[in-house]
């Protein structure tokens, strides 16, 4: 009996070691997550229909999300581009330039928003913020040259004058 008890004891010694071996292991993704679905997007295989169920993986793992700041501005530009949950996607867009203002992607971040706004919701001060925003933080970036112009086509001077142009 205590042969059998040592024997038991002894296994259970030895076997412990490589379970924490396999717990120490890196995350492989599962389907349907949101490790999954940065691989499609990465991939460049993702579909519009995999990008509808993203959505809801991007919020419900939002400590993957802002671990990354290419995570975050993927996430963001997938749940900016329609539906209910545009708030998150801003959301990750403002954190990425808050979070990680040097990274490459900031710049971006900043004109996606100005563009959300205008495009969206029609809120030209917000937008002309962003690009404000862009330009004073970033002013060597080739995208602050773009935000200039963007704000003086977005002018109410600029405009009346091209409507009155294209009146007469």
């Amino acid at each position: 009996m205590r042969i059998v008890l040592f024997a038991f004891v002894g296994f259970l010694s030895c076997s412990s070691p490589r379970a924490k071996e396999q717990t120490a292991s890196v995350e492989v993704p599962v389907s349907d997550s949101a490790l999954y679905y940065f691989e499609r997007i990465d991939s460049g295989v993702a579909t519009s229909e995999e990008l509808e169920l993203a959505k809801k993986h991007f919020i419900s793992e939002d400590s993957i999300v802002l671990s990354d700041p290419k995570r975050l501005m993927q996430a963001g530009l997938v749940l900016m581009s329609g539906g209910e949950d545009y708030l998150y996607g801003v959301n990750y867009l403002i954190t990425l330039t808050k979070k990680y203002p040097q990274h490459a992607y900031a710049p971006e971040a900043l004109m996606q928003l100005a563009l959300f706004f205008e495009n969206r919701f029609n809120d030209k001060q917000r937008s002309r913020n962003y690009l404000r925003a862009l330009m004073d933080r970033y002013p060597k970036h080739e995208l602050a040259a773009q935000a200039e112009a963007l704000l003086l086509l977005s002018s109410d001077e600029e405009l009346n004058t091209i409507q009155n142009w294209l009146n007469k």
